[in-house]
């Protein structure tokens, strides 16, 4: 063998370890980079341990919500259902929405190359086929920013989030599948590859998330009646509502917003549609959305002195399902249980007014 023959013997030796050592490194490099997006935060993730234990409602809590066949919520005095029928029609997250693997399944695009803004419109078309929420950001500086929100242009990874479950119910197996192969097929096309959560186990997670949602998911209403079946005249309530902080939205009920611009707690008027002609309703319900609310403990009181001080204005009193009167001792029962449902939404790291419980509960 000539020394020629033997120096492209050695170099070609070296060419193969050096590909192999390189294929080696991206692959960790990869590996690294997923293990970092499904994992989110580095504590114990209540939601993704089956050991973890759960308690459902007992006597004195508020009741399970059950989405099959919703309670009845006219007048009642605790209700599970939300205060709207929440249409089930894909919509964006908010601005710089936060991304979780606790409530969303994460696929993560790595790419050699830049991806260019405009080379994700194919994926961003094909992602509008989901019913649920759908997210993707692009890492700049070790932060995931939302693409429409990035600085940049062009990334060289993305983090694609399908929501996982919402109040319209959890997501199927069959829709995650179609949300991979819809990453895989765009991962495939820009030469990049992609690391995506198992359909099975995804909507294993979705189901569990749901059976969280249906506990957690409650409206606490308080109603106002007149004595002896007197009625509330509309032009007294209004103005006694706007002095309390209340403002009038298009659906004709009232709304008070919290400090943070969410609203805190709302003020619905009985038979307003069939009584508007007479000027006069047969009572009022306020109501606060327990997942919507920060601090709903605290918002529970302060909605209990307002229909107190509504009860004196307008002469009525605060009564329960049954118009049976609801004194100190009811609200005090109420007390706890909603305390009892804010410490489960803790215990889940999905606290009550924060952003993930907001995305979760709509």
């Amino acid at each position: 063998m000539s020394d020629l023959q033997l120096a492209l013997l050695v170099l070609g030796a070296v060419f193969v370890a050096a590909v192999a050592g390189y294929n080696v490194f991206q692959e960790r490099r990869a590996r690294r980079h997923a293990e970092a997006a499904f994992r989110g935060a580095h504590h114990h993730d209540a939601l993704l341990d089956s050991a973890t234990g759960r308690r459902d409602p007992v006597l004195g809590e508020l009741p399970r919500r059950s989405r099959e066949n919703p309670p009845r919520r006219a007048g009642s005095t605790i209700s599970c259902d939300p205060a709207e029928p929440r249409a089930a029609a894909r919509r964006p997250h908010p601005p710089g929405a936060m991304l979780s693997s606790r409530v969303d399944t994460l696929a993560l695009v790595l790419a050699d190359e830049p991806v260019a803004r405009a080379q994700l419109e194919p994926l961003l078309d094909a992602l509008q086929s989901h019913a649920t929420p759908v997210d993707v950001e692009g890492l700049v500086d070790e932060q995931w920013l939302p693409v429409e929100e990035s600085p940049r242009d062009a990334w060289r990874e993305l983090r694609v989030a399908l929501q996982l479950a919402s109040r319209a119910g959890p997501v199927t197996e069959e829709e995650i599948a179609a949300f991979n192969e819809t990453v895989a097929g765009f991962a495939a096309s820009i030469n990049a590859v992609s690391q995506r959560e198992s359909p099975a186990a995804a909507a294993a997670r979705a189901r569990e998330l749901d059976r969280f949602c249906a506990e957690a998911d409650i409206e606490v209403a308080v109603n106002l009646v007149g004595r002896m079946g007197a009625t509330f005249a509309i032009a007294r309530v209004k103005p006694l509502a706007l002095e309390y902080g209340f403002a009038e939205t298009a659906a004709e009920t009232f709304e008070r917003r919290a400090p943070d611009g969410g609203v805190a707690m709302s003020l619905r008027m009985h038979d307003a549609e069939q009584r508007r002609g007479a000027g006069y309703v047969t009572g009022l319900s306020f109501a606060l959305d327990v997942p919507h609310v920060a601090d709903p403990v605290a918002v529970l009181d302060a909605m209990g002195r307002i229909a107190e001080a509504f009860a004196v204005a307008l002469d009525g009193e605060i009564v329960d399902d049954e118009r049976r009167p609801m004194g100190a001792v009811g609200f005090a029962a109420v007390r706890r249980s909603l305390e009892a449902v804010a410490r489960r939404m803790e215990a889940h790291e999905i606290p009550a007014g924060g952003e993930l419980a907001r995305r979760l509960f709509s």
